[in-house]
């Protein structure tokens, strides 16, 4: 028997025993006895704990089905690996198995977005991306974007409905009532990144990659609106700023573009022209990921950035081949 077969027993065995510690504490009702028991619980806890990294350590990493969509956390100031496992009940390893691509787990970096291994069900056919704020609440945003907390836990597999972290990118469904919609989309604009097909036949989705709000950079509207096709020259844009390069981007399949002093809301594609709407923000950057596939030809194609009101701010080309 190899050694990650004797871990899944052991682990097999560790489960059986934690219902009989369960029963166990249900049983007995003498305060010291109870408090030995509940502490040979918490042991008992950790060990699987500890059983579940060692049997995910032994597996091969394999990267998450391209057709599983996983809730996405970005890092906040002081995160680690081993914090956010304990916000979302998991485990380090478990975290690393769904993102291949971080190569160090003690070095992770603000406005990183991870991967955490929590199960999306099937997407709404109109939603928006909202990032968790300190202060929010379920039934705040429930209330906000004129939703439910029903539906906000469904849609993103919460567990806790009284317990969401800042950092955590939350599904939003759109209001059914289509004039409330377009009231929530133009009210909270800066908050949300549109991914609507039905109501909008030219739209394309983006995947966020990496989003600051807090530090300072500096720069012309001409750097700080940029596109990259290739590893090399979104590595030497970013370094300009002292931004680190996300890893995961498979650039044989993809385009990034990216905004310093702003954030990425929309984008609209009509013939080779590329629009994408930013709004102004004091601090921090916004990187996004696009497919080539999105795009209907190859070619040289012309990258629009624009404002809320449609007001050009700065145009780039960039060439699509597939």
């Amino acid at each position: 028997m190899n050694g990650i077969s004797l871990s899944r027993v052991v682990r097999s065995r560790e489960r059986l025993l934690q219902q009989n510690y369960r029963q166990l504490d249900q049983q007995v009702t003498d305060s010291d006895p109870e408090q030995i028991i509940r502490q040979l619980r918490r042991i008992q806890n950790q060990q699987l704990n500890l059983l579940d990294d060692l049997i995910s350590g032994l597996e091969e990493p394999t990267p998450p089905s391209p057709s599983v969509k996983l809730a996405q956390h970005i890092v906040q100031q002081g995160e680690t690996l081993f914090l956010l496992a304990r916000k979302y009940n998991t485990t380090v390893a478990r975290i690393l198995r769904v993102n291949p691509d971080i190569e160090d787990p003690d070095v992770i970096q603000t406005g990183m977005v991870i991967n955490l291994p929590i199960i999306l069900p099937q997407r709404p056919e109109c939603y928006f991306e909202y990032t968790v704020k300190p202060g929010d609440t379920l039934f705040r945003l429930a209330q906000r974007f004129d939703t439910t907390v029903n539906q906000l836990v469904y849609y993103n597999s919460i567990s806790d409905s009284d317990l969401i972290y800042p950092g955590r990118i939350l599904l939003i469904p759109c209001p059914d009532n289509q004039d409330n919609q377009k009231k929530s989309l133009e009210e909270y604009e800066g908050d949300i990144e549109v991914a609507n097909e039905s109501n909008n036949e030219n739209g394309i989705y983006f995947d966020t990659l990496a989003r600051d709000n807090e530090n300072n950079f500096n720069g012309t509207v001409k750097d700080n609106l940029f596109t990259a096709d290739t590893k090399f020259r979104l590595e030497r844009i970013l370094e300009n700023f002292g931004i680190q390069a996300p890893e995961r981007i498979d650039f044989e399949e993809n385009i990034v573009i990216g905004a310093v002093g702003y954030d990425i809301e929309a984008l609209d594609l009509e013939d080779r022209t590329l629009k994408v709407v930013v709004t102004d923000k004091p601090k921090g950057y916004h990187l996004i990921k696009v497919t080539k596939e999105e795009f209907s030809v190859e070619g040289s194609h012309r990258i629009d950035f624009v404002t809320a009101e449609d007001s050009s701010l700065d145009q780039k080309r960039i060439n699509i081949s597939f």
